[in-house]
């Protein structure tokens, strides 16, 4: 830099923008000289059309570094100077400047200095100069742009060495002539080759004419390269010429490909006579083309076991050469003796041909080693698999390749790690899911050096029930080669799902597993775009017996899959794969694998609909090609509230056996079916009835699904595999109602509370708890309604403590039930205790409540509360002479009397009539009330409910009792139920200042006729009909209903199958209307019938009707 500031103001410099229309330019020359030469002179020269030069500066480097600058000096201007300076090892820096501010005019093309080198070592040799950092000035000391050329020394001879070609096979000789284009004599060669790629062994020289005399050593260098000297012991030479000085023997390897291998020098020395190094100016590589080359199997050959009529099969294609340094293929069928194992869990790694479980199936393959934790349901998070030590020291580069199936289903991971003392590892891989068999590669490179080194495969089920890991093929090598991953298929959505959901899902989903067609895409193979070697097509080869093989079809070399479709199931069959090269050669066989295809049996069952409490009969269907000899049917109900109780066969399973269904105990429905005899056929029928019914507190959608303890199996008592499809089932709820109705009583005293009921099912028993709070009273005595026909029941009442009095009645008969309706069911006797303070308030409550259907299963109940109050209220309301019977049309009377005992000024209540067929057409009012005032809104409401306001502000209502309305009232036309019950639902009174007075109504009022009947609609029927019974199937009873549209003489028998007369229930005369009858399964003797169908009938005066029924076990 000094020189810069030394000479140089003219580099206090001005950046001038502009274009400028031709820019100089300096070049340094090109020159040749003669070997040995002391000086060497290089001009450099001047173009500067447009602009005038006050100096330049550039640095330069030879190459290769093997002369030096030794002077410098000018030529041209006289008033000009040069000036180098030596950088460092390689850069040289040169300035050429004027002291005196001369310039160079525009316009000029000369030598204006010269670069002079020491060349009197160097026998051979092609320098370049190649300069940087250009610098230009003109005359005014302004930096310009210019460019520079840089140049060459060209020193004594120069050496062209060349390889020729020629063609050969795996494992043949070929012969590559070595040539030598030389001007000077050549004393001696050393020279290192190499082939790429790796096809070829050298294994012999020989001389030409041209070295006559010479020798030649050789050998292989530990970096692969092999060294060749040429030498005469009596110092002749080769002259100056050119054409081959050697013919080199190499062997082709037996794993080459067909290829064009190169033959390439490096490392290259020449001398002369004396030992000077000729300058190798090239070096021509040669070729061997390798042809046909060596013929690599597809390997990896897989196919999928298990699918229904096909045989999936997947190959990876040749993978071209790859050096064998450590292997492991497990097809001896034992643990390798050097590897090491280690475990968390029961069972570890083991070595197999089928590690599939129930819920981890793996794809059909050889021996290979296998971690699965489905299997063994425990902790495996720690099972190790671990190489035997590998000394590493002298490699550069490590590749781990082997086959792997993981698909990451239920959380579990796979890892592969590393240690270099066979106790601390380190994870350096992670395996990602893939649908199949895979060849996996994992660079181990940064671990080269080590004397030992362990290779571990790492299951883990991260704590979960999780799936495995299956490891085959086992390759550790030193080369360069990678082995990429071959996914034959995609993962459809139903895949990606079942490798990512919880086990528990997919078990619920596909508790007979997912088939493998279901769980990859098979209509769009993935086809590999870049393959390393060239393969026409693929024949796919079958037997029966491992031994005659037949070809099937022929595929394109880019598909490595192949589906076979014309396979029979429960059949095995074995498959290999060959590949055709270009030239139609046909490589050995893959690995020989086997699948059995079996059927995949389709089950589904009918959705379902009943109440709660009530049955309904679920179908199943199966789909199957193979003679079926069993099933076994785990049907889960989510929420659990559906209940089996019989199955019955279908026509495809006539004359099977049939064991009791089970209730399991974790909720689910059990049953079998077998055959005796014969087995079912193919079909897509139904093959059995399930009848179930729900107990539910509300309505719900229920999932029916088969769980994964379902069999089925075929003729030989062999299991299939089968999926299925779920089912739902909705529950409704039809809710009974039981109403408590009290008023107010004396302490010390006895007094009644009513229940009323309102169902929509006949009622064959009841159990109803009635609870008070607080505990100031007890029931002592009931009185079921007059209008009730109880004969047939068992009734009791019954105090069963904590302030809890039972009502219980059952039908005896199971014939006889309270029909569907509303009315007066019972008055409960209820003591007050004595010493309860006036105006206690009891709250009567429904504590449960049962109400049991013709097969005394519970429907779903709710009771409403009621307040009881003690003491005489200040005012009280009750219904009193009911009068008039309930018919279509018809009127009736009723009274409200009022006792009171403060003075009352207004009045209002609600009357709540069940059903609703009442409806108010006048009030009267009466006795006290005479003066009183109806207020306008008096009268029947929108919601049914009569409503009544009325007030006396002259005179009030003194304190007393009686009558103080009477009301009346006309019946619906249509009426269906015998009775309507009515009551207080709230009532309210206050005085002239309209300040409330506590109130309370008390008793009901009911319109009976008795010659009316639930069902006895007022619409008569118009024809005579016979109904489907229900439930039906039944156990053990069920009610028949007929409808009549007058009054007729009827006979209501049943029959059995076989024509014969079982029971008759009804042998007389009958009004119009509708009718029920109960059947409870039994025959005119009491002997109860076995299951089956039954046929009922109805003959009227000219009139038969005929339906079937079934009476399940």
């Amino acid at each position: 830099m000094f020189l810069m500031k030394k000479y140089f103001k003219v580099f206090l410099f001005l950046i001038i923008m502009g274009n400028v229309a031709a820019d100089p330019t300096i070049s340094i020359g090109n020159v040749s000289v003669g070997g040995y030469e002391q000086e060497i002179i290089v001009p450099i020269n001047l173009s500067n059309p447009e602009n005038s030069i006050g100096g330049f500066q550039f640095d330069f480097i030879a190459i290769p570094n093997i002369i030096q600058l030794s002077s410098v000096s000018a030529s041209g201007p006289n008033d000009f100077s040069v000036d180098f300076n030596i950088i460092d090892d390689t850069n040289s820096r040169v300035v050429f400047y004027n002291n005196n501010g001369g310039e160079i005019s525009s316009g000029g093309d000369q030598e204006v200095m010269y670069l002079h080198f020491d060349g009197s070592e160097i026998l051979s040799a092609v320098i370049n100069i190649e300069p940087s950092n250009l610098t230009i000035s003109d005359g005014s000391g302004n930096i310009i742009n210019g460019s520079i050329d840089g140049g060459s020394i060209t020193i004594g001879d120069v050496v062209i060495m060349s390889a020729g070609v020629d063609t050969g096979d795996v494992n043949e000789s070929v012969y590559i002539d070595i040539s030598l284009e030389n001007s000077g004599d050549v004393g001696g060669l050393q020279f290192d080759i190499f082939d790429t790629p790796n096809y070829l062994d050298v294994t012999g020289f020989s001389t030409t004419d041209r070295s006559d005399g010479f020798t030649v050593d050789f050998n292989e260098l530990e970096s692969g390269l092999t060294r060749v000297i040429v030498f005469d012991a009596n110092n002749s030479n080769i002259e100056a010429g050119s054409g081959p000085i050697l013919n080199m023997e190499l062997v082709v390897h037996p794993d080459a490909y067909n290829s064009n291998v190169g033959i390439n020098f490096e490392n290259v020395t020449i001398t002369d006579g004396i030992g000077g190094s000729y300058f190798v100016s090239s070096t021509d590589s040669g070729t061997v083309t390798v042809s046909p080359g060596y013929i690599e199997e597809p390997h990896n050959l897989e196919a999928q076991n298990g699918m229904d009529a096909q045989v999936l099969l997947n190959w990876d294609a040749p993978y071209g050469p790859i050096p064998e340094d450590f292997s492991e293929d497990f097809e001896e069928g034992v643990l390798p003796e050097d590897f090491s194992f280690t475990t968390n869990s029961a069972q570890g790694w083991f070595i197999t041909q089928d590690g599939s479980s129930a819920f981890w199936s793996i794809p059909s393959h050889t021996w290979y080693m296998c971690s699965n934790d489905d299997m063994a349901d425990d902790d495996g998070s720690m099972d190790y698999m671990i190489t035997p030590s590998l000394n590493v020291s002298g490699a550069e580069n490590i590749t781990l390749s082997f086959e792997s199936y993981f698909d990451g289903a239920y959380g579990q991971s796979a890892y592969i790690e590393v240690s270099t003392d066979g106790n601390a590892f380190t994870e350096v891989y992670s395996l990602d899911p893939a649908s199949e068999w895979v060849m996996q590669t994992v660079d181990l490179s940064e671990y080269s050096g080590s004397p030992n080194l362990y290779i571990a495969f790492h299951a883990d089920d991260n704590d979960v029930w999780a799936s495995g890991w299956a490891v085959d093929d086992i390759f550790v090598t030193f080369g360069t080669r990678e082995l990429d991953q071959t996914v034959h298929y995609e993962f459809t959505d139903l895949g990606r799902w079942s490798i990512s959901a919880p086990k528990s899902e997919i078990i619920d989903a596909f508790p007979g597993g997912i088939p493998y067609d279901l769980k990859v895409d098979l209509n769009n193979p993935i086809i590999e775009q870049n393959r390393p070697v060239n393969i026409d097509s693929y024949k796919i080869y079958r037997s029966l017996n491992s031994v005659n093989f037949e070809e099937i079809a022929e595929v394109n070399g880019t598909t490595t899959t192949y589906l076979d479709e014309d396979v029979i199931n429960s059949t095995t069959y074995y498959y290999y794969v060959t590949a055709i090269y270009p030239d139609g050669s046909e490589s050995g066989p893959t690995n020989t694998v086997m699948a059995t295809p079996v059927e995949w049996v389709e089950i589904e069952m009918d959705n379902g609909y009943s109440l709660s409490g009530q049955t309904d009969t679920l179908d199943i269907y199966m789909n199957n090609e193979s003679n079926i000899s069993l099933f076994y049917f785990e049907i889960s109900d989510y929420p659990d509230v559906i209940n089996i109780l019989s199955v019955l066969p279908t026509e495809r399973t006539e004359g099977w056996s049939w064991p009791d269904p089970v209730n399991g105990g974790d909720g689910s429905m059990q049953f079998t079916g077998y055959a005796i005899g014969s087995s079912m056929g193919p079909g897509d029928g139904a093959v059995c009835r399930v009848v179930v019914y729900p107990d539910a507190e509300e309505e719900v959608n229920v999932n029916l699904s088969f769980t994964s303890a379902t069999q089925v199996q075929d003729a030989n008592f062999v299991d299939l595999n089968w999926t299925a499809e779920n089912a739902n089932y909705e529950v409704g709820i039809e809710t009974q109602y039981l109403n408590l109705f009290g008023g107010f009583g004396l302490s010390g005293e006895e007094t009644e509370a009513s229940v009323f009921y309102q169902n929509t099912q006949p009622i064959y028993g009841l159990q109803l708890d009635i609870m008070a709070d607080p505990p100031f009273v007890s029931g002592v005595d009931l009185n079921f309604s007059e209008y009730l026909n109880l004969d047939s029941w068992q009734v009791s009442g019954s105090d069963v403590g904590g302030n809890i009095y039972r009502i219980f009645a059952f039908d005896n008969t199971m014939s006889n039930p309270i029909p569907p309706g509303s009315g007066h069911l019972v008055d409960v006797v209820y003591e007050i205790y004595g010493g309860i303070p006036d105006e206690t308030i009891v709250d009567l409550t429904v504590d449960d409540a049962v109400l049991t259907d013709v097969n005394n299963l519970p429907m779903f109940t709710e009771g409403t509360p009621h307040a009881f109050y003690i003491g005489q209220p200040p005012v009280a309301c009750t219904i009193e002479n009911v009068s008039g019977e309930l018919s279509p049309g018809g009127l009736g009377t009723f009274e409200v009397h009022l006792e009171n005992t403060e003075s009352i000024n207004i009045l209002e209540f609600y009357i709540m009539d069940m059903p609703n067929y009442m409806n108010v057409t006048n009030v009267t009012v009466l006795n006290r009330f005479e003066d009183g005032v109806v207020d306008g809104n008096t009268g029947e409401q929108e919601d049914g409910n009569f409503y009544f306001l009325g007030y006396d502000f002259s005179s009030g209502l003194e304190p007393g009792q009686g009558a103080i309305m009477e009301v009346e009232v006309q019946f619906s036309n249509s009426i269906e139920n015998p009775s309507v019950v009515f009551m207080f639902t709230s009532i309210a009174s206050g005085d002239q200042n309209a300040n409330p007075i506590s109130s309370y109504g008390d008793s009901f009022g009911q319109f009976y006729n008795s010659s009316l009947s639930t069902g006895n609609n007022a619409d008569i029927p118009l024809t005579f009909s016979l109904n489907q019974n229900y439930p039906n199937p039944f156990n053990p009873s069920t009610i028949i209903s007929y409808e009549l549209p007058n009054t007729s003489k009827i006979k209501l028998e049943i029959f059995d199958m076989m024509g014969r007369n079982v029971k008759t229930l009804f042998d007389g005369s009958k009004p119009a209307g509708r009718h029920y009858q109960t059947w409870n399964g039994s025959d005119n003797f009491g002997n109860t019938m076995g299951a089956g169908v039954y046929v009922y009938r109805m003959t009227t005066d000219n009139k038969f009707f005929i339906k079937k029924m079934i009476l399940m076990k």
